[in-house]
């Protein structure tokens, strides 16, 4: 004899995961939406950078500039970007080096924010404890607020002088090669639109300049279509003058002791001088020999 009880009971509840599947499908939706966000955002800024390294490139070959490689190294070329601004007036005073402005005001805004971060971290971490362990984090916590708030306004106030630094340089870029207010809007309309500063850096460093504007080149010796020249080793004055000729032997003429320099125009005087002194030793040496004999 079995005892037992078997109960059916239904509750109208749906058997099977329903709800945990639409839950699935949305969050799949929502991290393919992602993942194409991601990839699209990387691939422009590759082209970015490429197209606004090429122009870069391109500016500083034709200014002159002596290292146009930094076209294409992060860092290297905000300061390669600066310098092909020039110095820029501000008021009653000119901006020299803005390239080295344009790579230290990141850093050093990166820098303080991080900073700040750091301490508002540190202190909502000490407010958040003394509320838990005593109640009285209050204290904490406020300066917690007042420090994010700071933080805040350090980041925003970094971006705008950033900003600013940017229209500006890319302003006195653009002033060469277009007109004064196209200057204006194009350097306003890249901190707005994404890859407008890349193109429109590479449309301009195609266009000729404005007259009275081109760079400072030193001038280049037109080579016509041939091969270049080699370069020659460099030479000092004294080699790069030509040997003078030697001179001709002076003719000696034999001179007698009665002709004089006036009626050979070859006889040197000391020479004459000279020949005379020995003829008169000669003559008075042969004459003791004949004194002599005349004595005995």
């Amino acid at each position: 004899m079995e005892y037992g009880n078997d109960f059916d009971f239904s509750y109208g509840v749906p058997d099977g995961p329903t709800m945990s599947s639409s839950g699935l499908g949305i969050f799949s939706v929502i991290m393919t939406v992602y993942l194409l966000v991601i990839v699209a955002a990387v691939i422009i800024g590759i082209v970015k950078y490429v197209f606004k390294s090429m122009a870069l490139y391109r500016l500083a070959q034709r200014t002159g500039n002596a290292n146009p490689w930094m076209a294409w190294v992060p860092f290297a070329r905000s300061y390669l970007q600066g310098e092909l601004a020039g110095s820029m007036p501000l008021k009653k005073r000119r901006l020299q080096s803005p390239g080295l402005w344009k790579v230290l005001i990141p850093l050093i805004g990166t820098a303080v924010i991080a900073g700040l971060y750091f301490l508002f971290i540190v202190v909502a971490g000490i407010g958040t404890a003394l509320s838990y362990s005593t109640g009285m984090g209050a204290g904490s916590l406020t300066l917690s607020c007042v420090m994010l708030i700071v933080l805040i306004i350090a980041a925003v106030a970094l971006q705008a002088i950033e900003a600013v630094l940017d229209v500006l340089v890319n302003f006195h870029i653009y002033h060469r090669l277009t007109s004064h207010n196209m200057a204006i809007i194009h350097s306003v309309l890249g901190l707005f639109i994404p890859m407008y500063e890349a193109i429109c850096l590479f449309v301009m460093s195609k266009k000729p300049y404005n007259p009275g504007m081109e760079p400072n080149l030193p001038p280049q010796t037109p080579n016509f279509g041939c091969d270049p020249v080699p370069p020659t080793m460099p030479v000092s004055p004294a080699a790069s003058v030509s040997p003078m000729p030697a001179e001709a032997p002076v003719q000696q003429v034999p001179v007698t002791p009665t002709e004089s320099s006036a009626q050979n125009p070859y006889v040197n005087p000391m020479q004459v001088q000279e020949t005379e002194d020995l003829a008169k030793d000669t003559q008075s040496t042969e004459a003791e020999p004949t004194e002599n004999s005349a004595e005995k």
